[in-house]
Order: C-alpha cells, then sequence, then structure tokens
C-alpha cells in the first residue's frame, strides 16, 4: 500500500507547476526585483534584442514550465511504479481476483482538482505577497485534503504512465464462491495499463489505499 507520504509526495508534484506559475506571476508583477533593467542595461546585451524583453521571458517561462510538468509527471510516476507490477505479475505481491465489471472515471471525478487548479490562477493577483502565500496555504490544504481521503485515483500524473482509472466491481473468487460468498465481490477503483482489461482472465492486484487497487494482466506482457 502506498503510505501518506507518498501520496503527499505525488500530490505535491502535481501541483508543483501550478506553484511555479504564481511565484512567477509575482516576480512579474513587481518588474523581476529590477532584475529586467539590470539586464537590458548591460553593455554586451542588446537594447533591440527579441530575445531580452518581458514577451520573451514569458515565452521562455512557458516553454520551461512544460518541459518541467512533463518530465516531472511522467517520472515521478515512472520511480513509484518500478517494479511493482513486475512483482504484482510474479506474485511477489498481490493476490488473484476477476474484473466483473468497469467503467471509466467520468469528468465531474476530476472537477474538484480543475477548480483547485484553476481557482487560483483567475481569482487572485499574485504580485501580492500576501495573494500568493493565500493560494500556497489553500493549495496545501487542498493537498491535505486529498491526502486524507485517499483520493489519489484522480491524480493527473497516472495518465502519464500509460495507465487508466477505473470505477468498477472485482472479486476475489470464481463466479461459484461468489454465489455463497457475496463478500468475496468489491466496488471499487482500479488502475491498469491501457487496452488490457479482460473479464474472462485471472489477474493480480495490489490494494494501494482504501478502495483503489492497482491491477495486472497476468498473461499479457504490460511493459
Amino acid at each position: 500500500m502506498w503510505s501518506k507520504f507518498q501520496q503527499a509526495i505525488l500530490w505535491i508534484i502535481t501541483y508543483s507547476p501550478l506553484v511555479i506559475v504564481m511565484v512567477f506571476r509575482f516576480i512579474a508583477g513587481n518588474k523581476y526585483f529590477g532584475l529586467d533593467e539590470w539586464l537590458v542595461n548591460q553593455p554586451w546585451v542588446s537594447k533591440d534584442s527579441i530575445f531580452v524583453s518581458y514577451l520573451s521571458a514569458e515565452v521562455y517561462f512557458v516553454i520551461a514550465t512544460l518541459i518541467y510538468t512533463y518530465f516531472s509527471y511522467k517520472y515521478t510516476i515512472k520511480w513509484f511504479m518500478s517494479g511493482f507490477e513486475e512483482r504484482i505479475r510474479t506474485g511477489e505481491d498481490g493476490q488473484d481476483m476477476y474484473i466483473r465489471k468497469a467503467e471509466r472515471l467520468s469528468a465531474n471525478d476530476y472537477s474538484f482538482f480543475l477548480l483547485t487548479l484553476l481557482i487560483p490562477l483567475v481569482s487572485l493577483d499574485h504580485s501580492s505577497v500576501i495573494n500568493l502565500a493565500v493560494s500556497v496555504i489553500i493549495i496545501f490544504f487542498v493537498i491535505a485534503i486529498y491526502v486524507k481521503t485517499d483520493a489519489i485515483s484522480v491524480c493527473p500524473l497516472l495518465f502519464f504512465s500509460g495507465r487508466s482509472v477505473f470505477k468498477g466491481v472485482i472479486s476475489l473468487g470464481e463466479k461459484e464462491q461468489e454465489s455463497n460468498d457475496s463478500s468475496l465481490r468489491k466496488d471499487v477503483i482500479f488502475i491498469m495499463m491501457k487496452d488490457k482489461i479482460t473479464f474472462n482472465r485471472k489477474v493480480r492486484g495490489e490494494r494501494l489505499v482504501n478502495d483503489v487497487y492497482y491491477l495486472t494482466n497476468n498473461e499479457i506482457n504490460n511493459d
């Protein structure tokens, strides 16, 4: 299972691009604290250069943020999943189970995350230290809520791992066993590699947090 600390790390990485954007807006809103004037007054910088301007600074920032977001999202989840799937498939971790029902999470399941992503950007002027501090505090409060409620299933980092999130029913036994023991069926959220769902073969799974499971198909190499 993933610990609260591991979940917190995932959510901090998830929100880190937003914090970076807010910090940049704070710096830009305060005219770069004079750094821009110092730079253009250097003899080795052309005052007419298109590469030294407010517009070029914003372009550089957008490109750097996109690169950071891509690599941090992709490699954070890759590090978390490193060896995890193989241990389940080989039987070192997890247990046998069957998928009885599966449907993708709806957009409504991600609405809270999207709101917490957009509201700090559109509602506050981040040139103010107070507003910036309030925004950062709100983000950490939201992260604490996510960690407290084990809401890792809506973490967007999972999409960068080539996996999909489903809401459905799994069973820890055969259908004949289910008829005698209904507790074998569980309503859960599970994560699998894309396009690997099978309803007629046994899979192996491991619980990540509460009712969130990671499943891997025994008979298909998901690497």
